[in-house]
């Protein structure tokens, strides 16, 4: 296959004289056959469709409007669309919310801080387990406290 290059001074061309694409494309073949004569074209389809995409990373480049571009209903769907990305969806199309392992050792310590602030004599009041693996919120001298307890991942063995 015939190895192309691009031609800088046509797309320069394109950018002063305001080309039509297929002005564009007949220059670019043209300007290719003058700077390859002793090269035979087999396929001449090849060419045109390099020439082509040339004209399309051309108008790309200059945010130029081409026949591939949404139109503003597509568009304002698309961006519609992206929102919501970081979710996860089934198959289906249905979300899917993330299942943890329980950690019964979390549960144990966050009941034995809740049991701890709301014993008898405890200057705590309004003890509340919010996450029962996570979270005992309590309030103390009028003060709303919240202790977090998390379980940090094991060191990587080599």
């Amino acid at each position: 296959m015939t190895n192309f290059k691009k031609f800088d001074n046509i797309i320069t061309e394109r950018k002063v004289l305001k080309m039509t694409r297929e002005e564009f494309i007949d220059k670019w073949i043209d300007r290719y056959m003058d700077e390859h004569p002793d090269e035979k074209i087999e396929d001449f389809d090849a060419l045109r469709e390099q020439a082509d995409c040339e004209w399309y990373d051309n108008e790309v480049d200059h945010d130029r409007k081409t026949e591939y571009d949404l139109t503003a209903e597509q568009a304002k769907v698309a961006q519609d669309a992206m929102k919501g990305m970081a979710r996860a969806v089934n198959a289906y199309g249905k979300e899917v919310k993330r299942v943890r392992k329980e950690n019964p050792d979390k549960r144990l310590l966050v009941q034995a801080m809740a049991d701890c602030f709301g014993a008898d004599g405890s200057p705590c009041e309004a003890v509340e387990i919010v996450n029962p693996e996570r979270q005992v919120d309590f309030v103390l001298n009028g003060v709303h406290y919240s202790a977090t307890i998390t379980a940090h991942r094991p060191p990587k063995t080599k």
